[in-house]
């Protein structure tokens, strides 16, 4: 198995193990994410950090692949590719925990979307995000044109992909795809601090926010406010509510468990 995966101090990391190919991505490696996020937030974990060893985060679909499918019948290998990607973006958009990438060298198609569907990112100095669909003759998967568009709204998001624009570090900083830039080398480390910041929060409220805001984009005001209403009624019954209001009255660290 391409990935590698540890824990420590509350924070686990899935690194992608594919370096000499740039971490490009297989069937079993897309299949196998949304899988291994759910085995750490199993085994105890309260944030995760999504890596890639070597030179690049993901350079995408592994095109090796792609052309040997391309001389017998591409749906045989690039559906399940595709299909075992998108079952571990859901899978990692619901878990209870809030996601870090780390994201160093190149992060290309189905590799930029995996980046953006983290929570946060943090960028080494040398990072970039790099569309390449129009380059191959491809249109967006891996949640690319979803996550691209939320963040940077509908006419960038089209601009960047038709033009085929890599998006630099300081760009990403500045544009909000990136929550800090670091030198590079050290994303995975400064990832795995901010992951460790972030193990007390309350996961149902985490998993709340992430509905809201993607609900946001697509429904008018009166639904939105009946969501958030609905929403934020549900929370009231739970123990990290009324932990969270008894800790700032007491002037402590709230201790959430998720209930």
């Amino acid at each position: 198995m391409a990935l590698q995966l540890s824990s420590a101090d509350g924070v686990g990391t899935i690194e992608l193990d594919r370096p000499e190919q740039l971490n490009a991505l297989t069937v079993e490696v897309a299949s196998s994410l949304g899988a291994a996020a759910e085995e750490l937030v199993d085994g105890g974990v309260r944030a995760l950090v999504l890596a890639g060893r070597g030179p690049a985060f993901c350079a995408g679909a592994d095109l090796s692949l792609v052309h040997r499918a391309l001389e017998e019948e591409p749906a045989t290998v690039l559906t399940p590719l595709v299909e075992g990607l998108h079952d571990s973006l859901r899978r990692i958009r619901r878990v209870p925990v809030p996601v870090i990438a780390a994201v160093e060298g190149p992060a290309v198609g189905a590799g930029m979307g995996l980046a953006l569907a983290a929570d946060l990112r943090v960028f080494g100095r040398t990072a970039r995000l790099v569309p390449g669909y129009m380059g191959i003759g491809a249109s967006p998967d891996g949640g690319v044109s979803y996550f691209l568009t939320r963040m940077v709204g509908a006419a960038r998001a089209a601009a960047l992909l038709i033009r085929n624009r890599p998006v630099g570090a300081e760009e990403a900083l500045a544009l909000g795809l990136a929550e800090s830039v670091v030198d590079e080398g050290t994303a995975l480390d400064a990832a795995r601090a901010l992951a460790a910041s972030l193990t007390g929060l309350p996961p149902l409220a985490l998993q709340r926010v992430r509905e809201l805001v993607d609900r946001a984009t697509v429904q008018g005001l009166d639904d939105q406010l009946d969501l958030e209403q609905q929403r934020v009624a549900e929370l009231w019954d739970t123990f990290d509510f009324r932990e969270g209001v008894g800790s700032f009255l007491e002037r402590r660290a709230p201790k959430f468990q998720g209930r």
